[in-house]
């Protein structure tokens, strides 16, 4: 029987369509990348150009991740309902509005506002650009193709701290405005491109039961891909159909977040959880606390921009094993890393100001692969009726630690500025433990495929019996 992946692998394989989508879904990730740049270096100069104190600048930092929550919320319930594509195209509008406002804002309560409504718009948008992805490219090298839209979130931080560069004159002032401006124009194109070119995924239609036009949209990428008229064979439609069917019928009728503690996916939901909430601590408070440390240690942007270069030789090091089985699975590659950034931290906690620069370095690095496995990890073990809900669930519970943390975390970089990588440290003991028990490993398997599944609780219920 031919399955979809098989056909889109051997027969409309991958090819002009999927580049063109790739590099809409990459603006998204470089948009966001540059917003991450953005997040620590606004509150640095805007704490000294307008005095605000530390509970403003949590106030400011936690506004943000809020309206992250909210719109990661409105993309797990919403999107699979509006449409993935018509999500993106109205969202990267208004983020780009959003945006440009920001630089005209004239005080702290504005400023707190729009870094709400900012955080609602780039919150929806996020999750899409993986799924949409994830489901159009042939398995074999769905990692690689994932982690070239992750590097390019990493190339969206070396393009605004470049820009930092020339607008800003250090940490604490300089032509933020103007920075806000220029670093806008990305969404704009990606709006512009999205609604010249993007469209909803075949399988987001046969999720539907919607096979028809499912099919016509699995032949209009073979015919972009072949520059030819394409359409499918009768043994193809027939094996596909069969597949989807079955998929459908396999399904939980289950349409509420509860599906993600079924039976199926419990032990999974809530590990993947725990996952990106500690990997989100990490992530979150290195945004926020990063223009302090370098910029109190006189450090300046080269030392912020080494940190990124450090990052996009992540992404470089992740392409070439994230699909590979060699290294035991996505799961035991999270663990590994666990591992080096537990490290890293205990090296920062003895050595402090002297390591700075090669620890933060490094830490970058290492969080980027992490950051980027546990992407892969959760778009494939999701099945595509659930994968919006799933990806936008753990993204909100992950993005919700960018909420509290700020209350924490400022007031122990006042205490001392090396006493958050204590946290960092036994935040990587307990991801160690989880990612060492996630409950699937999809390499280099099909989507959807329910045999995985099948196959874990066979073996669970063997193992009941003995």
């Amino acid at each position: 029987m031919n399955t979809l992946d098989q056909v889109i692998e051997n027969s409309v394989k991958m090819g002009k369509f999927q580049y063109i989508v790739l590099l809409i879904i990459s603006m998204i990730d470089f948009a966001d990348g540059i917003e991450k740049t953005l997040i620590g270096t606004l509150q640095s100069i805007l704490k000294t150009q307008w005095n605000l104190n530390d509970l403003d600048i949590s106030l400011m930092t936690s506004s943000y991740f809020i309206g992250i929550v909210s719109g990661t919320l409105l993309c797990a319930f919403y999107a699979d309902q509006i449409g993935r594509a018509k999500t993106l195209l109205y969202s990267s509008l208004l983020a780009f509005l959003l945006l440009l406002w920001h630089s005209f804002a004239q005080s702290f309560q504005e400023i707190l506002i729009l870094r709400f409504c900012f955080g609602v718009i780039f919150g929806t948008t996020i999750p899409l650009g993986h799924v949409v992805i994830s489901e159009i490219v042939p398995a074999k090298i769905r990692g690689q193709v994932m982690t070239i839209v992750a590097t390019v979130f990493i190339v969206g931080k070396i393009y605004c701290t470049g820009l930092q560069m020339i607008f800003l004159d250090d940490y604490k002032s300089g032509n933020w405005r103007m920075l806000l401006i220029v670093n806008s124009i990305p969404l704009l194109l990606c709006f512009i491109c999205s609604l010249i070119y993007l469209r909803e995924s075949p399988r987001y239609y046969f999720t539907k039961q919607n096979y028809d036009q499912g099919f016509l949209e699995l032949e209009h990428i073979g015919k972009v891909n072949n520059g030819t008229s394409y359409q499918l064979a009768d043994e193809q439609r027939q094996g596909i159909l069969e597949q989807q069917q079955q998929i459908n019928q396999e399904q939980e009728p289950i349409k509420t977040v509860r599906y993600l503690f079924s039976k199926q996916y419990i032990k999974f939901t809530l590990r993947i959880w725990i996952v990106f909430m500690l990997t989100s601590i990490i992530e979150t408070t290195l945004y926020y606390l990063m223009p302090f440390w370098l910029g109190d240690s006189q450090k300046g942007f080269m030392a912020q921009m080494y940190m990124m270069l450090a990052e996009l030789m992540a992404g470089i090091v992740v392409y070439f094993i994230i699909d590979s089985k060699k290294t035991g699975g996505r799961s035991k590659l999270v663990l590994l890393l666990s591992v080096l950034i537990f490290i890293t931290s205990v090296i920062l906690i003895i050595f402090e100001d002297s390591f700075l620069v090669y620890g933060l370095t490094l830490i970058s690095f290492l969080l980027k692969v992490m950051f980027t496995a546990e992407m892969v990890i959760m778009n494939e073990n999701y099945t595509t009726q659930y994968r919006s809900m799933g990806v936008g669930m753990t993204q909100t519970v992950g993005k919700f630690m960018g909420v509290i943390s700020p209350y924490f975390i400022y007031p122990m970089y006042s205490d001392n500025p090396y006493s958050p990588f204590y946290l960092y440290a036994s935040s990587m003991v307990v991801l160690a433990i989880l990612s060492a028990t996630l409950p699937f490993d999809m390499t280099q398997v099909e989507l959807d495929n329910m045999e995985v599944y099948k196959q874990k609780q066979n073996k669970k219920s063997l193992v009941n019996n003995q």
